[in-house]
């Protein structure tokens, strides 16, 4: 099954998150003649419109389509003519500071090093990698559909030989995710849904995300590029300013983080993280480890382990 037409799509968030999540667990045990059953599955039943392409946040107006030609959007051939400046810029930081890239959160790692400095996520600058980084946060300011008015992140993405990202979904069908080739050797590329892309430097790539995708590197040097996020081209206006209004603020979406997962103080000492956790998280774990007569539990390999005294 392909696509199926979008009218007539009336799902909720709801029950696209529960699908998404059995297709990722399918996909995770490596059983992709299940997750792929279980997604057309899901078509036919009015939860997308191709199986390939499984967003949480969802506008079924918008035609599927998992790749687009770079040359139909204007800040392209703007990002091509600013590679030398920002390339650069790239290499005189990363020779001082060799280590300033930060590992990525999203569980999606396979195996190997992905890093990533953020400029800006759902509209909020983080200063310190703009001053960092001024000229590349001076192109990106050239292009209003992203940074400050974009609807997800601009980072340099930092992909290490040996690395494999495993196959998922981006959030929202009502983006384009944009890649400038910063530094790109042999052995990196990606899969959009059914197509296999590679980077080339001073050129962009121009996908949707939402389309299932998966990143391998097997060559020998690092793979850099600037990733942006700008609305996607066909969104209605109305419907655009509406997604780009509701985008809660950087403050918020941290509290929510840490409510969610019982964490009430987060400390950053020496370079480590201290979390402390909030009456519930800490009365539940201190019973286990009363009822188990230990001293301390840690989680390994996905397996709680008990310490005793």
């Amino acid at each position: 099954m392909s696509t199926a037409p979008g009218a007539g799509i009336r799902r909720t968030t709801e029950a696209r998150r529960h699908y998404r999540d059995l297709i990722d667990a399918l996909l995770a045990e490596g059983d992709r003649e299940a997750a792929r059953a279980c997604a057309e599955l899901a078509v036919a039943q009015g939860i997308w419109r191709h199986p390939e392409q499984r967003p949480e946040h969802y506008v079924p107006s918008l035609e599927p389509c998992p790749v687009f030609d770079p040359a139909q959007f204007w800040f392209t051939g703007y990002l091509a003519e600013s590679y030398p400046r920002i390339r650069a810029e790239l290499d005189a930081v990363t020779a001082e500071f060799p280590d300033g890239f930060l590992p990525v959160e999203e569980p999606l790692l396979d195996r190997g090093r992905w890093e990533q400095v953020t400029f800006y996520e759902a509209g909020h600058r983080f200063a310190d990698v703009c001053e960092r980084f001024p000229v590349t946060a001076s192109v990106v300011e050239g292009i209003p559909e992203a940074g400050g008015g974009g609807p997800g992140v601009v980072t340099l993405s930092w992909l290490h030989p040996g690395t494999h990202i495993r196959p998922h979904c981006g959030g929202s069908n009502a983006r384009h995710r944009v890649h400038l080739g910063l530094r790109v050797p042999e052995g990196p590329r990606i899969r959009v849904g059914d197509r296999t892309l590679r980077w080339q430097e001073g050129e962009c790539l121009v996908f949707d995300d939402s389309f299932e995708h998966e990143v391998w590197h097997e060559g020998t040097e690092p793979r850099v590029v600037l990733l942006l996020d700008v609305s996607h081209h066909a969104l209605d206006p109305s419907v655009r300013d509406w997604i780009l209004s509701a985008r809660s603020e950087f403050d918020a979406r941290i509290g929510s983080y840490m409510s969610e997962r019982g964490i009430r103080r987060a400390e950053l000492t020496e370079g480590a993280l201290r979390l402390t956790a909030d009456h519930s998280v800490t009365g539940l774990i201190t019973r286990y480890l009363r009822e188990n007569n230990a001293s301390a539990i840690e989680l390994r390999d996905g397996k709680a382990r008990y310490e005793y005294r």
